[in-house]
């Protein structure tokens, strides 16, 4: 996991925060790392551990970044991208948003589930009149479901989408998120957000609805909605290529969404930070295509 990051005194104080003497070494233990109250500190604070390294070279290459968006709790390190919150601001609040959505959960247990090889409309047709619900839109035939446990819900959808051919795949995740099940911690995140001192966008921001944000208010108002509704990435991917981008740089730990990229935008190059062994490598990329 960006094996070129440069320890700094963000991913020292994570490892306090997370109460572990070295993050990468806990990664070892899967159950550890995919732990929300980990997890979601976790993506956050290395994420923009390496956009600030990222971000001080395209700089001091004179390489504008055209536009922003951050795939589920990645909203929130984008939103610090964009100089709306400040980084460890936003790291606690990341913690914040973990706990209000493990609380979510303890009333009703969920989970979340990859479908792909069936078009996005049959598995909405699917859905109709169950508890299950889609969480996140990632192409015309790929999107991620989510809802209580159980063979009366999530387990009984999946078994229906795959008799008619989809490519079903649970996550390794205790919450579900995106969808109604979210409710509480959707609103709880709201409140503390209302006190929290946000600034509008010093960048082309997009929120999970796809749309443009230019206030500290809309930004308030995205990053908590999207905990219980769906997260629209394949509009948001397309308001980003609208904008004509030389290229496009996932940064965090995998290769997910550069891969949607390439599925839905193929004539606009994409990688993801992750792929590199070092940060020369990614800045070398990110100039080849743009000159």
């Amino acid at each position: 996991m960006l094996p070129w990051l440069d320890d700094d005194a963000s991913l020292s104080s994570m490892n306090t925060r997370l109460g572990v003497p070295d993050w990468r070494a806990a990664l070892a233990d899967s159950a550890w790392a995919r732990t929300n109250a980990h997890a979601q500190v976790l993506i956050t604070t290395t994420g923009l551990a390496a956009w600030s390294q990222i971000a001080s070279r395209l700089m001091s290459a004179s390489i504008a970044i055209d536009g922003i968006a951050g795939y589920s709790v990645g909203e929130i390190a984008a939103c610090a991208a964009a100089d709306v919150i400040d980084a460890e601001h936003a790291i606690r609040l990341a913690a914040q948003r973990a706990t209000f959505m493990d609380d979510a959960s303890r009333s009703l247990a969920g989970g979340l589930c990859g479908v792909t090889g069936i078009a996005a409309a049959e598995v909405e047709a699917v859905l109709l009149e169950t508890s299950v619900n889609i969480a996140i839109r990632n192409g015309d035939d790929s999107v991620v479901i989510g809802g209580p446990l159980g063979e009366d819900a999530l387990d009984a959808v999946e078994a229906t989408l795959a008799a008619r051919g989809a490519r079903c795949t649970r996550l390794a995740v205790s919450v579900a998120s995106h969808t109604p099940l979210m409710r509480s911690a959707a609103k709880a995140f709201g409140n503390a957000l209302s006190a929290a001192s946000l600034r509008a966008p010093t960048l082309a921001l997009f929120d999970s609805d796809a749309n443009r944000v230019w206030t500290a208010d809309q930004a308030r108002t995205g990053l908590a909605r999207q905990i219980d509704h769906t997260v629209r990435w394949d509009e948001v991917m397309d308001q980003l290529a609208a904008r004509g981008p030389s290229c496009v740089l996932e940064i965090g730990g995998g290769q997910a969404l550069a891969r949607l990229w390439q599925q839905r935008h193929p004539s606009t190059p994409a990688r993801s930070a992750d792929e590199f062994r070092t940060l020369d490598g990614v800045l070398a990329w990110i100039e080849r295509c743009s000159s």
